[in-house]
């Protein structure tokens, strides 16, 4: 999924005129892993789970149309309770970006969602993790 607004020039990655390009991550050097985000849990989901959540975040978050005309970035932190089979029992906002809009975009991403499953070490009871998303404008 392409998170930019406006197409890029002759040069790969050099943005368009007037208009910015819209990360939802922290620029980084060195790091194979660019995930816009940071997971915290203690349960014992593994490296498995923790790549298909972040294949399914890839596939269904967003940069909110209102906050990008706005020029409006942040970090937002959700805390998410989960079933181990994946369906979403709460979403609470725990810490607001500033901008109404990313947060209920990230609100938004989990509210009634079906997440991938998690092992089955991880047992039967609600799993809660911490969610914390980086939405930047990179002009």
């Amino acid at each position: 999924m392409d998170f930019s607004f406006g197409s890029p020039k002759a040069e790969p990655g050099a943005p368009a005129l007037g208009k910015p390009l819209l990360s939802l991550g922290l620029p980084r050097r060195g790091v194979d892993d660019s995930t816009p985000f940071s997971l915290d849990t203690d349960a014992e989901v593994g490296p498995d789970w923790r790549n298909a959540l972040s294949e399914w975040v890839e596939e269904h978050s967003y940069y909110p149309q209102q906050a990008a005309a706005l020029g409006q970035q942040g970090t937002t932190r959700v805390l998410v309770t989960t079933m181990p089979d994946g369906r979403v029992l709460s979403v609470e906002l725990e810490r607001g970006s500033g901008s109404p809009w990313l947060d209920l975009a990230l609100e938004g991403l989990f509210r009634g969602a079906k997440l991938p499953p998690m092992p089955k070490s991880v047992g039967d009871q609600p799993v809660p993790f911490h969610f914390t998303m980086h939405y930047i404008i990179v002009r």
